[in-house]
């Protein structure tokens, strides 16, 4: 229990005046390990001489192949990078260290940096080394390791010149880490600016949904209608509206597990965000109707309360079978080897139908697949035959039953139409062009 106390006692010790430390440091070379480490370049250096020895730093600890709360770390850290600007490198530091060794080698580790557009030094070691600097930093916990890789992510920033250190949670606003970082541990360079407490705005309750989002997606994405540059994932604005609401429940409670299941959509996300898995945030589900509610209720306040309109949908013309609505492809990377198609089919005769194939010369070849969620996991079938009853509808949307278009063969581009034949167990046959989109038509 001593790392810990000591850890405790280091939080504290960031409150205390400066005038405490005017003999120096007490948390120098005689109380961190001098530890060899090497940077995902290659490099080797010194824990104590060439890592914290005089300046202000953010340490935390991480493994690579984790599926929750180390890319919500890392991705946070990336925000307070981007605010820090060219201090970052400069007069502040940022150092993850690995605790999966064995894995991490300088090579995975420089991959992971550039995924997430890492600018600074991820170092891997020697275990019990790394295991010695947690406890000396207060970030080990006895109780939970059990030779496995739970660990405490909590982060540690800390002045090492002038004995300030405080523990400080990965959840944490980025401005705030960055003002704490640049201000408050190298002696206040940039002068805070005096306000009266008479002029602070009244705070508003927030809902539970806000607040997951607050902490937990914001470090990712945004929710305004725009995709910020600088963020790992896409915009959230209408997504409610954009994924069918189971798939959207299966992706929030377990996306590591629609990745496992090669779940198109999931896939389509992942290759087009730089390879970033999205974390598994351990999400309940009441957690998650809380968080889709929030995130619905956010795009009817921006798009003034307005509500989707159902697709227009006309009569099918003379000799087809259904009529078809929202024929689209969604796009994928140029080296994708398969595209997943949706559309909606509606039987306004008098006798059910039948398609039991679809072809199209932009493909070598087309299924019908349906998503399913069975003991709460996602399991994709075949859809074929699909049975569309008399008036009556059948939709692909993402998340349920989608078009599975296999071996492009062409580079399909944003606005490309492409012509696709439905077949029926009649023998009739129906021409639909489907577009080319990022997003549904009609989100």
């Amino acid at each position: 229990m001593r790392a810990i106390v000591l850890g405790a006692t280091i939080a504290l010790m960031a409150w205390s005046p400066m005038s405490v430390f005017a003999g120096g440091s007490p948390w120098g070379a005689n109380y961190f390990p001098n530890v060899e480490l090497t940077t995902q370049h290659g490099e080797t250096l010194r824990f104590f001489d060439d890592v914290i020895k005089d300046k202000v730093v953010a340490i935390n600890f991480i493994y690579t192949s984790c599926v929750d709360t180390c890319p919500l770390e890392t991705a946070q850290l990336a925000k307070v990078q981007r605010i820090l600007g060219d201090r970052l490198g400069d007069d502040i530091f940022f150092y993850s260290i690995s605790i999966d060794p064995d894995h991490d080698t300088p090579e995975v580790l420089k991959a992971y940096a550039e995924r997430f557009r890492a600018n600074w030094t991820f170092l891997t070691g020697n275990e019990n080394d790394i295991i010695l600097l947690r406890k000396k930093l207060g970030l080990y916990i006895e109780e939970i390791q059990d030779g496995s890789l739970n660990h405490n992510v909590s982060m540690i920033i800390g002045n090492q010149a002038t004995g300030r250190w405080m523990k400080r949670s990965p959840f944490e606003n980025p401005y705030v880490l960055a003002n704490q970082m640049g201000s408050w541990l190298s002696g206040w360079k940039n002068p805070p600016v005096g306000d009266d407490y008479a002029n602070a705005p009244d705070l508003r309750s927030i809902s539970d949904g806000e607040q997951l989002f607050r902490t937990r997606c914001n470090i990712c994405h945004s929710i305004n209608g725009s995709d910020a540059p600088n963020l790992t994932g896409p915009d959230l604005l209408g997504v409610t509206r954009r994924r069918d609401p189971n798939w959207l429940v299966n992706w929030l409670r377990a996306p590591d597990q629609m990745l496992a299941k090669k779940d198109p959509i999931a896939m389509a996300l992942f290759k087009q965000y730089n390879e970033l898995v999205m974390p598994n945030l351990r999400l309940s589900k009441v957690d998650v109707a809380a968080l889709v509610e929030y995130m619905d209720g956010e795009y009817r306040r921006q798009r003034g309360g307005a509500t989707e309109q159902a697709p227009e949908i006309s009569a099918p013309a003379t000799g087809d079978v259904v009529a078809v609505a929202n024929a689209w492809i969604r796009e994928a990377d140029p080296g994708a080897n398969a595209l997943a198609g949706y559309m909606t089919l509606v039987n306004i005769g008098s006798e059910p139908v039948s398609l039991v194939r679809i072809e199209s010369d932009a493909f070598e070849k087309i299924e019908m697949h349906e998503m399913m969620v069975v003991n709460d996991l996602p399991r994709m079938r075949s859809a074929s035959p699909l049975n569309v009853p008399a008036g009556s509808q059948t939709q692909f949307a993402p998340g349920g039953k989608h078009m599975m278009m296999m071996g492009p063969r062409q580079r399909l581009t944003p606005g490309q139409q492409i012509n696709i034949t439905l077949i029926f167990d009649s023998g009739r046959v129906q021409a639909v062009s489907a577009k080319v989109a990022r997003a549904a038509p009609s989100s």
